[in-house]
């Protein structure tokens, strides 16, 4: 058997552009490797930011506020009760000066030099 040799034009033969060894991608290359990754990853990346932004801006924040808030609400609450207290005890007040049976006892009162409030 003999061999045969095919021959095949040159312009057929795929050739590859042979680059240089030290050829490193530019700096513009490397920019738009960097875009097209960070568009790629956006998905992931945009809410996890979104989420950090909430969690260490936003819900920290508003959870110490809302403490805050609870603590005075119950000092508020300790003062109103005092306030309706006092509000009662002036009503009473306010009605027993109204009243004319009250004020000629005190009239009768304050004339007695021996009366309960005066000296015996």
């Amino acid at each position: 058997m003999s061999e045969t040799k095919v021959s095949t034009p040159e312009s057929a033969v795929a050739t590859t552009p042979q680059l240089p060894f030290d050829a490193a991608p530019s700096r513009r290359e490397q920019a738009k490797e960097l875009g097209n990754r960070l568009v790629y990853w956006a998905p992931v990346w945009i809410p996890m930011v979104v989420l950090a932004q909430v969690a260490l801006g936003g819900l920290r924040p508003a959870l110490a506020e809302s403490r805050r808030l609870d603590r005075e609400e119950e000092r508020m609450a300790e003062r109103l009760e005092r306030e309706h207290v006092e509000s009662a005890r002036l009503e009473r007040s306010l009605q027993a000066q109204d009243d004319p049976i009250f004020l000629e006892r005190e009239r009768r009162l304050l004339r007695q030099a021996d009366g309960p409030l005066g000296k015996k």
